[in-house]
């Protein structure tokens, strides 16, 4: 091996091997693979033998200073000496083509991770405004565009989130939108495959990320079967066999298996609640001949399907009781039209301007909710509380949720 050598003043040297920056990486054992991989992760161009050796770890001090020696012999670094003793003992090192380096092992560095991330979160940013800038009628969900808006902040100001998991994060937030525009409906595991290509392609610590971001249910994301959850004096027939509601605070039945109930006792009035904290306070004191049903945000097809079905074997008028908000007029509408189609009437209870008014919460409309405002207020089938109630949120510029008084 010819070296060059550059005297640097009494007692110090540079020395390298005489031949150009290689093309490829020499072949190097699984330890010394790891801890090029780590020390190649800095930008730096110079590096202090401390520093090195400290970033080798859990490797032995001869190892790392074994791989020190195969990168000065193949031409990768310039070993900057020091004379102790007598001795040439290595003080620091430089690298000669650290990019090339990193890119044969795959490395990014803090700059280009920067640099990534900064495009991925940009072209996240645009994707987002765009899709708030373009969902119009029944696409629009004021609540998800609020949820999506809310989770892409969080991994803006997270800087210190692996890449790799970013750009995860990043996919299922359009996976969530998309799952939403196609109006599917499904298990998780359904959800995993459409948004990563396999049903357990999603870990548990996005799971949970999703989870706090997002109401899963309200966007027919199921972790178990889907169920209908009910309370009251009722009593369901299947054939010869029944269950009786009545002695329960509240029971979930599988929509399935609601839609096989064969007949049903007839309640003096059905009262549909879409926060879930509300329902079950609800449903410790009800009215005599009232039957309570959760209406989980905006419910899903087979949702309505089993309420339609219930409906016709028990026919009764109806209390709908969701957010002031847009989305909640929204969401009573869609369910008021179940018992429309079997002319009977239904209100919207508790959610008009007596109840915005009145409450302390001071909730800002957002562009989303101003657009869905206008949709509905164009729909000459909008009941005129309703109608009092959007002119209202319109007027003052905001919103609130039911569980402040229900």
């Amino acid at each position: 091996m010819e070296w060059v050598d550059t005297a640097r003043g009494r007692g110090a040297r540079d020395r390298q091997a005489s031949g150009p920056v290689p093309e490829a990486l020499p072949m190097l054992d699984p330890e010394h693979g790891a801890v090029l991989r780590r020390w190649a992760r800095s930008d730096g161009a110079r590096r202090g033998r401390s520093a090195l050796l400290k970033d080798a770890a859990p490797v032995s001090i001869e190892t790392a200073e074994a791989l020190c020696e195969l990168l000065l012999r193949q031409g990768w670094i310039v070993r900057h000496d020091r004379l102790v003793g007598g001795v040439w003992q290595w003080a620091f090192i430089s690298w000669r083509d650290l990019p090339r380096l990193q890119g044969l092992l795959g490395v990014s560095s803090p700059r280009l991770r920067v640099e990534e991330r900064q495009v991925l979160i940009e072209d996240a940013d645009a994707w987002l405004q765009s899709r708030a800038e373009t969902a119009d009628g029944s696409a629009l969900d004021p609540d998800l565009l609020d949820e999506l808006g809310r989770a892409f902040m969080q991994l803006r100001e997270e800087k210190s989130l692996r890449l790799d998991l970013l750009a995860i994060r990043l996919q299922l937030l359009r996976a969530v939108a998309a799952w939403h525009d196609e109006d599917r409906q499904g298990s998780r595991r359904d959800f995993a495959l459409h948004s990563r290509g396999a049903t357990k392609a999603i870990g548990d610590a996005d799971w949970r990320w999703l989870e706090t971001g997002f109401d899963l249910e309200r966007l027919r994301i199921a972790r178990f079967v889907a169920v209908g959850w009910l309370a009251g004096k009722l009593n369901l027939h299947w054939d010869d066999q029944q269950v009786q509601l009545g002695p329960l605070h509240c029971v979930g039945l599988p929509l399935t298996d609601l839609m096989r109930v064969s007949a049903a006792s007839k309640p003096e009035r059905w009262w549909l609640i879409e926060n879930r904290a509300s329902f079950e306070r609800q449903a410790l004191q009800l009215e005599p001949g009232v039957v309570l049903i959760w209406m989980p945000g905006r419910p899903s097809i087979a949702w309505l399907e089993a309420i339609a079905h219930l409906l016709r074997l028990a026919p009764a008028s109806a209390w709908i009781s969701a957010d002031a908000d847009p989305s909640g007029v929204d969401i009573a509408c869609t369910v008021g039209a179940l018992w429309q189609a079997q002319d009977l009437s239904w209100q919207a209870h508790r959610m008009g301007v007596k109840q915005l008014s009145e409450t302390s919460q001071d909730w800002p409309l957002n562009d989303h909710d101003r657009r869905l405002i206008n949709v509905l207020l164009a729909r000459d089938s909008l009941p005129q509380a309703l109608r009092e109630l959007c002119l209202a949120m319109q007027r003052e510029g905001r919103k609130a949720e039911q569980e402040a008084w229900i």
